[in-house]
């Protein structure tokens, strides 16, 4: 069973704000456990996943939060319904 991160060890490891890990997990960029609709988690196998692909991209080691940015950017929203 994977460790459930909060959004602060999140960014920690992301090397983002915390408010940068909410604005993405809105757009749905981050994927999530949901145990109401304040309280998210992340496993931390999904965040050692996208960790390890956006390494595995960059030929340099060190990622900083602009080039995580840029690369979160390109993952494609999951799809749900626009809330007005």
């Amino acid at each position: 069973m994977d460790r459930l991160l909060t959004v602060r060890e999140l960014a920690e490891r992301l090397g983002i704000s915390v408010g940068t890990a909410y604005h993405w997990l809105s757009q749905g960029r981050l994927p999530c456990v949901r145990f109401s609709s304040r309280c998210v988690r992340f496993r931390e196998s999904d965040v050692k996943e996208l960790l390890d692909q956006l390494r595995n991209t960059d030929a340099d080691s060190y990622e900083t939060a602009p080039a995580l940015k840029t690369r979160l950017e390109r993952f494609k929203p999951r799809s749900r319904a626009k809330m007005r």
